[in-house]
């Protein structure tokens, strides 16, 4: 996996990329917490992989947090943890600044993961989970834009089940999630992109897992994303 990453972001530089090449297909799943979405990106790559010749369809979701660590040089956890955090002030800056030797500025991660999701999608059959990939891969043609949301007390009662936690403490992870989510949002998105723009939302709690991927499947093939399996022998 890593030697892809590698190799994707590599070919995200022009010299590497087909003149006739089209971008994509790609899908993004945005998901409310408990709503499963790596579950369900992992079972529709497998549903998907029946529709297609030759390509695998991927799932990235951590893993483009990852690489984009190794590139930086920097430890994941503490770019994982930067992500998460809210405004950043000039103080804070110069402490960091001054702390770590190898300092990469709010621009610099920005556009690395940027240039990376926008490999991936632009390279096509990749299902990506979260990371903004809805709002970077806004101008592909052939993509399909999903977001996973349920009610409240159902998504409490995934996490209370899942993580063996108590309601209490499955609101406070939820919460504090979610605001994660948002100031990840921040650093890849700027003021003039809508955070809301979907072509199908889906209600978890009404609808089964089975259900979900027939769904996505039958849009991403209404929309002419997926391939029809073909003979490996052409007949003239």
């Amino acid at each position: 996996m890593m030697v892809y990453l590698n190799k994707r972001l590599r070919q995200n530089d022009p010299k590497y990329q087909s003149a006739n090449a089209q971008p994509g297909p790609v899908i993004c799943i945005s998901r409310e917490v408990g709503c499963g979405g790596v579950n369900i990106a992992k079972l529709l790559a497998a549903e998907l992989d029946t529709q297609t010749f030759c390509k695998k369809w991927k799932v990235l979701s951590k893993e483009i947090l990852e690489e984009s660590a190794r590139e930086l040089s920097m430890d994941p956890d503490k770019l994982r943890n930067y992500l998460k955090e809210g405004d950043r002030n000039m103080f804070d800056d110069i402490l960091s600044a001054f702390s770590e030797k190898r300092y990469k500025s709010d621009k610099k991660i920005s556009k690395t993961l940027i240039d990376l999701i926008s490999s991936f999608a632009n390279d096509g059959y990749c299902i990506i989970v979260g990371r903004g990939g809805h709002i970077i891969a806004r101008n592909i043609e052939k993509s399909l834009f999903i977001r996973l949301t349920a009610p409240l007390d159902w998504r409490i009662k995934q996490i209370t089940e899942k993580n063996n936690l108590n309601i209490r403490d499955a609101i406070d992870f939820i919460e504090k999630t979610e605001k994660e989510r948002q100031n990840f949002i921040k650093h890849i998105s700027d003021e003039n992109v809508k955070d809301n723009e979907f072509d199908l939302t889906i209600n978890m709690a009404r609808m089964s897992i089975p259900e979900v991927i027939s769904l996505i499947r039958f849009v991403a093939q209404s929309k002419g994303m997926l391939e029809t399996k073909k003979s490996k022998v052409d007949v003239f």
